[in-house]
Parts: structure tokens; C-alpha cells; sequence
């Protein structure tokens, strides 16, 4: 035994002691290695572990820096110092709902290839969305959508499903709600709820006066119609100027969700209500809330009064593969997609058409002459081969896309191989994305990409058509692309063509060059424009 243990402490004649010694060793040596290691812990400052322990963090944390910046697969990528050593600059402008400007800011810096995080490359150009997100891919979704195992991913729809297989599936079972025939089986509530819709902004004595803040009526009438084609219900937004809660629920839901795509590891390990305590009792109420509603709709069809809405399609649709129909979990999750996708995002792409059809009187004033001079009465504009004729106001609905999309950032991809897009060496596990928003704004496609332009979609020139539209994205691209694009059209051309029929369009206030919204990954916190609507006949409305 060397030196530093031969130490004779009291005690060492015992037979044990505390620990019982049963080795062949001298007896009470059991007794002295206690002693020892409370002599050695006594002589222990506290203050001594606790600084080890803050300057191995802080260690450890400039050597992931380090890592990060020079060492890390995505390294060679350009962007700023920060953004390449911590996912903090890109959970900030998550925060604060401005990411999308932010990239688009960066790529006009660093090109079209940049790091928003240490592991996240954003990429900008038109070849990069087939790559990306066409068909046969091989980046898909990933731990942005799942923030764990894929077996334990807690929301699960059609949106947000990791596992190709049960995306595939779910695809299959509701594609039978959103085929031709079901889309032409809702127009009558659509139109009943437009009808309304322009009665009421017409109106002085409705709630909001003269001028209405049109994110918030166009809200209104997306949530009314979707209520009612999904749940069987009324939610009477139009009518009420109370209980318009959803609105606000459904921005924190989104809000939350880009900002835990940013720390996944926070849901994974439950610490989501702890870290944004504003912000889950109103996820729960809003999950609750969807609950609620397809517990209704299912008691509905239970008593034989179920309407012939989506839900009677998504209770009765089987895979025709394995001939499985969805259970309450899963028609909760795809509620969720229903209320969001097909309502938020429709109704930004109409406050974002009415502002700058406000903002650009010329451009309304086309519009108004071709539906005017084309449907001799209100009742004629229905969906058909007349209304898809209006050429003017299907490139005044591209270019309000384009210039307002209802994803203004990323949808997230990632592979579980090394990968190479546009030249650029992706690592496995990266994460990537096409930015929507900066996308729909690269000079080199659109040229003054700033001003709306509905005449830049009317070129005869096919090759030019091809060009704009690899670079425009509004409702995704490939397999995973919105499976509601057809409902949430017909529902713009109906509206709007109604309204270039019906009214003269006034703004409260000189509106800016661009309609901004906040990113709450799908478009959030809108306000205005602030319009009045002046009917050019009130006979058109009674």
C-alpha cells in the first residue's frame, strides 16, 4: 500500500464499524477508508466544485462553438458568426415572428446557401424545390416535426407525419374529401357564407364601422365556412362581434410550434409548459377546443343528423389498402390541419389580395371591368369554366400568393443520407428548407419583386410561365403538398370576383408598398388593411 494510504486514523481497531468489511483485508481497514473520504470531503470547498463545474461548461460550450464554426459537416456553408455557432439568433427571430425577413435579408448577403443554425441550411433557388420536396426525394420530415423518436411523435395529421407510410395512408383516406366532386358538394355553403360576407362588410351599422379590418373579416368568413364543411357547425363569426377567441388560439398554437422546431428537446423532455407558461393553457384550450368540436360532429352522426360535410367523408373513408377508418386521435389531429390550413391560410391569401388591390387601384379597376364584363349578374359567378376564363383575376390571385404566402418561412426537410443540392454538400440529419417568403422575391424571377404585378403571370411565353412558377411555392410542392389547394382557390375566386362585381374598394389610410405578417411558421398577426366597401348597385345585396 503506498504512503498516501498507510494514515492512522481513530477507530482503526474496529471490527467494521459503518461498513462492513468481509475481504481478507487487515481488520478496521473498512473503518479508515470511511474516515479518509469524510477527512477528504470535509477539506472539499463547495465553492471550489461549483467554479470546476461553471468552467467545464463554459469549456465545453466554446469548444461546441469552435466545433460548430469550423469542424461541424455543414461548415463550409456561408452565414453570419452567430447563426453558425448557435441556434440562439435563429429561436430570437422565431420569437419574435420576423425569421422570414431575416433570411431573406441573408440570402441577399451570402447567396443562395446559408446556415440559419449550426445544423440547419436554408436554400433559395427555383432547382432546390424539386430537390427538395418533389417526388422521390430524399429528404423528407424529420426530428423538426417529430422532437423525439417517430413512434412517440405526439401530433400526428397530415401535415406533420414523419413516417412516409402513415403519411401515405392518411393521403389516401382523405384525399376522398378533397376530390372534384366533394369540392363542387360544398360550393353552396361556401357561397351562402360569401353571400353573407359581402352583405355584412357592405354594411356601416356591423361591428368595426365604415372601415373593416379586412384580416379580421376574411377570418371570419374562412373559420365560418370551415366550421361549418368540417364540423357541422356555426360558428356565426360574420354575425357575432363576440367569441372570436379561435383566432388568437390558433396564432399561439402556430407561434409555439415554430419556436419548439428551434429546441425540439423541450417538448421531448415535457418541459414545454414550464418554458412558455403564456403559451400552453392556450394550446391546451385550443387542442380542447378541437376536441370538443369532433366529439360534436361524431355525436352528430351517431344520432343520423351528421350533415354531408368533410367529416362525414373522413368518418366513412377507408384505406382502400388495409380497410381502416381513422379513430378520435387521429380525427383530432387532422381537425387541426383543417381549421389551420384550410382556414388561416385561405384567409391570408385574401387580406393579402385586398390590400394590394387597395393598394393599386389600376390593377382593381382591370379586375372589376373583366368580372363585370363577363357575369352580367351576382348568381352567374360560380365556379365553371366562365369563372377559370377570368384570366385577369386568376394572375391577381398568383401574384397576391406569391407576394402574401400562408407559410412565410420553411417547411422543414431532412435525410438520413449525405446529399448534394445545387452543389452544395447537405450532411445527413441536416436540416434544410426552401424560405417561402424570400423565395417569392428573388429579383432574377421576379423582377421588382416589391410591386404587385398580376400582368407578369399573363405572358404568352410558355418558358417564362415555367420559370415563375418554379419559384412559387404557395401551398407547398410534390407528394406533400396542401391537399386542400383546390377548396381554399375556389373559395379566392368566388370571393373576390364577387367583390370586384359588387363593390368600389376605399382605404382608411395610404397603405405601404407590402402587406406584412408575422411568421408564426403560417402567417401571423395580421391587421388591415382597413377598407370600406361602397356596393355599386345595393339591389346586388338585398
Amino acid at each position: 500500500m503506498s504512503s498516501f494510504l498507510q494514515v492512522k486514523l481513530p477507530g482503526d481497531s474496529a471490527a467494521g464499524g459503518l461498513l462492513q468489511d468481509n475481504s481478507t483485508a487487515p481488520k478496521g481497514f473498512s473503518s479508515q477508508l470511511l474516515e479518509l473520504a469524510r477527512g477528504i470531503s470535509g477539506e472539499i470547498d463547495s465553492g471550489v466544485v461549483i467554479r470546476t463545474a461553471l468552467l467545464s461548461l463554459f469549456i465545453w460550450k466554446i469548444w461546441d462553438y469552435v466545433y460548430n464554426i469550423y469542424f461541424h459537416p455543414c461548415a463550409h456553408l456561408p452565414g453570419p458568426l452567430l447563426f453558425r455557432m448557435t441556434i440562439l439568433p435563429n429561436l430570437y427571430y422565431s420569437w419574435k415572428g420576423t425569421k422570414h425577413l431575416k433570411v431573406d435579408e441573408l440570402h441577399k448577403k451570402y447567396g443562395d446557401a446559408v446556415r440559419i443554425e449550426p445544423n440547419f441550411v436554408s436554400i433559395m433557388s427555383p432547382s432546390s424545390v424539386q430537390a427538395i420536396y418533389g417526388t422521390g426525394s430524399q429528404w423528407g420530415k424529420g426530428y423538426y416535426y417529430s422532437r423525439g423518436p417517430v413512434e412517440k411523435q405526439v401530433l400526428v395529421n397530415l401535415a406533420s407525419a414523419v413516417d412516409k407510410k402513415i403519411h401515405a395512408r392518411k393521403r389516401r383516406i382523405i384525399s376522398h374529401a378533397f376530390s372534384e366532386a366533394a369540392i363542387r358538394s360544398y360550393e353552396a355553403t361556401v357561397l351562402d357564407k360569401i353571400r353573407l360576407f359581402c352583405k355584412q362588410i357592405a354594411d356601416p351599422n356591423t361591428f368595426h364601422g365604415d372601415y373593416k379590418n379586412m384580416s379580421r373579416w376574411f377570418s371570419y368568413l374562412t373559420y365560418d365556412i370551415m366550421g361549418n364543411l368540417t364540423f357541422g357547425h356555426e360558428y356565426n363569426m360574420l354575425t357575432k362581434d363576440n367569441d372570436h377567441f379561435i383566432q388568437p388560439l390558433i396564432d399561439t398554437f402556430q407561434h409555439i410550434q415554430i419556436i419548439l422546431g428551434c429546441v425540439p428537446w423541450v417538448e421531448r423532455f415535457g418541459l414545454g409548459p414550464l418554458m412558455f407558461i403564456s403559451m400552453a393553457s392556450a394550446v391546451k384550450k385550443f387542442r380542447d377546443y378541437v376536441a370538443n368540436q369532433v366529439t360534436h360532429r361524431i355525436d352528430l352522426e351517431k344520432a343520423g343528423k351528421g350533415p354531408d360535410d368533410i367529416f362525414k367523408l373522413l368518418l366513412n373513408a377507408e384505406d382502400k389498402k388495409t380497410g381502416e377508418k381513422m379513430e378520435f386521435k387521429e380525427l383530432s389531429d387532422e381537425a387541426v390541419v383543417l381549421i389551420i390550413a384550410a382556414s388561416d391560410t385561405t384567409g391570408t391569401a385574401l387580406t393579402g389580395m385586398s390590400f394590394y388591390l387597395a393598394r393599386y387601384p389600376e390593377c382593381y379597376s382591370k379586375l372589376k371591368e373583366e368580372i363585370r364584363s363577363t357575369f352580367s349578374s351576382l348568381e352567374e359567378i360560380v365556379s365553371g369554366p366562365k369563372l377559370l376564363g377570368c384570366k385577369y383575376l386568376r394572375a391577381c390571385v398568383e401574384e397576391a400568393l406569391r407576394m402574401s404566402p400562408g407559410v412565410p418561412s420553411y417547411l422543414v426537410r431532412e435525410s438520413p443520407k449525405d446529399g448534394v443540392i445545387d452543389g452544395h454538400a447537405i450532411p445527413a440529419y441536416a436540416n434544410i428548407g426552401v424560405p417561402g417568403w424570400a423565395m417569392h422575391r428573388r429579383e432574377d424571377v421576379f423582377p421588382e419583386p416589391q410591386i404587385y404585378k398580376p400582368e407578369r403571370w399573363l405572358t404568352e411565353s410558355k418558358e417564362e410561365i415555367e420559370k415563375l412558377r418554379s419559384a412559387h411555392l404557395p401551398f407547398s410542392y410534390g407528394p406533400r403538398a396542401c391537399i386542400g389547394k383546390n377548396l381554399a382557390m375556389s373559395t379566392i375566386y368566388l370571393t373576390m370576383a364577387r367583390i370586384a362585381f359588387l363593390f368600389e374598394i376605399e382605404s382608411r389610410e395610404e397603405l405601404p408598398l407590402e402587406f406584412h405578417v408575422k411568421d408564426h411558421f403560417a402567417a401571423g398577426d395580421k391587421n388591415g388593411p382597413f377598407l370600406k366597401f361602397i356596393p355599386r348597385d345595393p339591389r346586388y345585396l338585398a
